[in-house]
């Protein structure tokens, strides 16, 4: 047994379940059976496939206890100015892995409309969400680890019909460094329901951390959900998320993802087109710098007819920092009538920056419309040059021509104020 492993087995055995509605014989199993499949494996490394490109040689040598810790005390005045959505009316906050009730905001919510943190469950709902959330903890080792330990998180959900007109925000927030969090967000969209989720997670230190959390979306037949992940973490983050969502007859999912920020980031995306009409629309920008990483792997499996995907992410990339996509399209053999596109754009403004990149299309359909493709350059120097020779300072002039790739993603967001708010962010940065 590898030292890494023996130092989450110890803390696996430490730690007590924290929950009252986790103790009990069931979840028990369920924290085994999930330790056990991550133990099996252990952490992958360069001879894994999926990993080739990813190495976790550095989070391995951490040694950071693992279980929420008493969370410190912040007030949301400190936070809204770094909420993505301060105004918010529905908004629940975690520092430290810890729900915090008292920065939290449910305004009132429509008919069929439940929002709860997974501490405030009760012991008869949390059987229904192993159900949910059995399907993604055999996803990746991490989110295997997840179930192991994951002590708190989000549950969403819409009823038949219903719809939530405004965000729904859930902010995750780490204050104090040297601490492992595992958590875990469920979100069920019923029958023709509509709802709108951001998940932000914000780093106030620039201490060695570590966040491994899981998103497990459900969309039944008719339904809508829009879905967004901002990452604007410290600089000691190692981030590792997987987010797994099923679709069935023609729904609709729209999920964005942003990676601003973090030491190592890793993202592990999977839709399931399960029934005929289904449509989903993934699109994501990431940015590093210094030293940093950020690594993306999607993967949208078409298994029914009659159903579409659009796929775009786009990187910058700055000094020695580094970032992987692997795009993973896959057709079944029954999946006719299959439209689907698939694109990967990287800028990279430096000489030691680096990018992997590898789009793929698995197709054993025959009467499909599918595409796929990436570019990987540098900024135009004759765009460059048009703008200085309008007098546009240097500075001025680069910062531009960033946003003008990057915020090609940000105008792709369908809610109007989240997308005002990532506009200003992605300025902000690039005019420092």
């Amino acid at each position: 047994m590898s030292t890494a492993i023996a130092h989450y087995l110890a803390e696996f055995e430490r730690l007590a379940p924290s929950l009252p509605w986790q103790d009990s014989p069931q979840w028990q199993a369920w924290r085994q059976a999930g330790w056990d499949h991550f133990a099996a494996g252990g952490f992958p490394t360069a001879r894994h496939e999926e990993w080739k490109y990813t190495s976790l040689a550095a989070l391995e040598k951490l040694r950071l206890p693992c279980g929420p810790r008493a969370a410190a005390p912040l007030e949301w005045d400190t936070l809204r100015i770094r909420a993505l959505l301060p105004e918010a009316r529905h908004r629940l906050v975690f520092v430290d892995g810890t729900y915090q009730p008292q920065l939290s905001r449910l305004g009132p919510l429509p008919a069929g409309i439940h929002v709860q943190a997974l501490s405030t469950q009760t012991a008869e709902r949390s059987a229904a969400l192993q159900a949910f959330l059995g399907t993604v903890r055999a996803r990746t080792p991490f989110a295997a680890l997840n179930a192991a330990f994951m002590a708190d998180g989000v549950w969403a959900s819409a009823e038949a019909g219903a719809c939530l007109e405004e965000p729904l925000l859930i902010l995750h927030v780490t204050s104090a460094g040297h601490q492992v969090h595992h958590l875990a967000n469920v979100v069920q969209v019923a029958e023709g329901a509509r709802l709108t989720v951001v998940e932000q997670y914000l780093g106030l230190t620039d201490a060695p951390c570590f966040l491994n959390q899981v998103t497990s979306l459900h969309l039944g037949a008719g339904a809508a959900l829009t879905h967004l992940k901002l990452q604007q973490e410290g600089a000691g983050t190692y981030h590792i998320g997987a987010l797994q969502a099923h679709q069935q007859r023609d729904s609709r999912l729209e999920s964005h993802a942003f990676a601003l920020s973090g030491v190592f980031g890793r993202n592990d995306m999977e839709t399931v087109l399960a029934e005929p009409g289904a449509g989903v629309v993934l699109k994501g920008l990431y940015r590093v710098a210094g030293r940093e990483l950020q690594d993306f792997h999607t993967s949208i499996r078409h298994d029914s007819p009659d159903c579409s995907s659009e796929e775009c992410f786009k990187g910058v990339l700055e000094g020695n920092g580094r970032a992987v996509f692997n795009g993973k399209i896959r057709v079944a053999r029954d999946a006719q009538h299959t439209v689907s596109q698939q694109t990967n754009h990287n800028l990279l403004l430096s000489d030691q920056a680096e990018v992997d990149t590898k789009p793929q299309l698995e197709i054993f359909a025959d009467d499909v419309k599918c595409s796929h493709g990436t570019t990987v350059g540098q900024l135009d120097e004759s765009q460059w040059f048009y703008l200085r020779s309008r007098g546009i300072g240097a500075d001025l002039a680069r910062a531009l021509l960033i946003e003008a790739f990057a915020l090609d993603i940000v105008a792709s967001v369908p809610v109007p104020a989240v997308r005002e708010a990532l506009e200003q962010l992605v300025r902000s940065r690039d005019h420092v």
